[in-house]
């Protein structure tokens, strides 16, 4: 079993753009729209949604455009890993993404919250 994409929720289509293409560099590949009568049998609402969809080797994002509010606490997230953590942080600050950083003894571990409040645990590789 391998997994196959993610799914998340943006509010804000410029902003997922921004985000997910822009700042991390994952290539928007394509879009598609959700009717109603699907998106309320699979979702519960009862609305048209767009959908973009994001892909770069080994990653695929589908980012549902629909107004929402994270539930408190939010810690619904997925992991990245990256090669560099300080390139990723200058880029942050570049974009004002704002990054979490939370210690614990010896672990420390790192997080980017995307426009809308998404999380994103990000790892550097060995």
């Amino acid at each position: 079993m391998e997994l196959n994409h993610v799914g998340i929720v943006n509010r804000n289509e410029n902003q997922a753009l921004k985000f997910y293409r822009d700042f991390l560099g994952i290539e928007k590949t394509r879009e598609i729209l959700l009717a109603p009568e699907l998106s309320n049998q699979l979702f519960s609402v009862s609305q048209e949604i767009k959908i973009l969809v994001f892909e770069k080797p080994g990653i695929k994002l589908e980012v549902f455009l629909l107004d929402f509010q994270h539930a408190t606490p939010n810690i619904i997230h997925f992991g990245m890993m990256i090669d560099s953590y300080q390139e990723l942080a200058e880029k942050a600050k570049r974009f004002n993404v704002e990054i979490i950083i939370g210690k614990h003894k010896e672990k420390t571990v790192y997080f980017l919250k995307d426009f809308s409040g998404n999380l994103i645990e990000i790892k550097q590789k060995s």
